[in-house]
């Protein structure tokens, strides 16, 4: 606990009338004061800021219960002062008695509410952490403490933590607490005191790391950082019973203008390459389209090579014939020439001037023929 007079009166002020601690908004670490039988309820209910306490101080009860003695007293006094039958004064006497007795039996047991533990005293000093459910106590052991045992969120905003090249960044950390010594935590150091502590000790770690780390790459800043910030806040918080299971960077933000520069930068970086592969992509195109017309060539070159080739074939065997057979070429011409000029000879409009007496004198003896057969 703190020996600052300053910071005791201030955490008095944070109390309310009723005893309950941490009503300023910013205060994320608080507790409240309540009776046994509602210190279930108040662990769960949050308050106006949305914050549920993490500790409850139960208030001090007699050894018995105040109900009990009434009752008893009403019993014992009904008994005595009206003039009833013995039977009656009996059995009111003993009334009383049962009510004594049932009013004391009932502080020898303790309900620790399910999601916490209970902190017992005996003689002013701790004795026993109790774990939830019911328990049979002697009368000189007292409940101070209900102590939550889920875990606690705690948010850590950090702004103008100057990068390593001099830039100011804003940065959020939300830790995920865990308390492992339920009595440290409540015997060592009150929850006010530790909401401050952890605050401190978390922006001091987060500028120590961002203060390493270049503007532009605090933006990327990933498990390994967060790991470190992790070991760091647990290490200064070990003596209180209180654990750092986990460190998050949510919002790490640059200056406006240079996050105006750098968003900029991106998207013409985006532009750029969206255009680069449409570069690449025609030319592609251009490429599959040259290739495809070198296949077409090819293929025509191909086939005009196939063919003069079944040419030179079909001549080279026609040449052979030829020579091997040069009547029967001489036949085929002549017989050739005369179905062509059969063919002619009909048409008597058809001027033939192919260079050839032979052929001239063949067509005029074919029209004779003709001619002599029709008379």
């Amino acid at each position: 606990m703190s020996d600052d007079p300053g910071r005791a009166l201030a955490a008095q002020d944070a109390r309310s009338a009723d005893g309950v601690a941490g009503t300023r908004p910013w205060v994320q670490i608080t507790e409240a004061s309540a009776s046994l039988d509602d210190a279930g309820e108040v662990l769960e209910t949050a308050d106006a800021y949305g914050r549920v306490p993490a500790v409850v101080r139960i208030r001090r009860v007699p050894p018995i219960r105040v109900e009990a003695i009434i009752v008893a007293v009403v019993l014992l006094a009904s008994g005595v002062i009206i003039p009833v039958g013995i039977e009656l004064r009996a059995l009111l006497i003993l009334g009383a008695v049962v009510a004594v007795l049932v009013g004391f039996a009932s502080r020898l047991m303790i309900r620790i509410p399910a999601g916490s533990v209970g902190l017992v005293m005996r003689a002013g000093k701790h004795r026993a952490t109790l774990p939830n459910g019911n328990h049979r106590v002697t009368p000189n052991v007292a409940l101070s403490h209900i102590v939550t045992t889920r875990e606690l969120g705690f948010d850590v905003p950090v702004a103008q933590v100057t990068s390593a090249d001099g830039v100011g960044i804003t940065v959020d950390v939300l830790l995920t607490l865990g308390i492992e010594d339920h009595a440290k935590l409540v015997y060592n150091i009150t929850t006010g005191d530790l909401d401050q502590l952890l605050h401190a000790t978390a922006q001091d770690a987060v500028r120590s790391l961002v203060r390493e780390t270049a503007a532009l790459d605090a933006l990327d800043i990933g498990p390994t950082a967060a790991e470190r910030l992790r070991a760091a806040i647990d290490e200064r918080l070990a003596t209180y019973g209180v654990v750092c299971r986990a460190a998050t960077f949510t919002r790490i933000a640059l200056p406006a203008p240079i996050a105006s520069s750098l968003e900029a930068r991106r998207l013409a970086n985006v532009q750029l390459a969206e255009e680069a592969e449409s570069h690449t992509l025609n030319l592609k195109r251009l490429s599959d389209r040259a290739t495809l017309v070198a296949q077409e060539q090819e293929s025509r070159q191909r086939a005009v090579e196939l063919e003069a080739a079944a040419e030179a074939v079909r001549l080279a065997a026609l040449e052979q014939r030829v020579t091997k057979y040069p009547k029967a070429a001489a036949y085929d011409l002549e017989t050739s020439r005369l179905r062509v000029a059969q063919q002619l000879a009909g048409n008597s409009r058809a001027v033939i001037n192919v260079g050839g007496g032979d052929l001239v004198s063949g067509l005029l003896s074919v029209r004779e023929t003709e001619h002599a057969a029709k008379g």
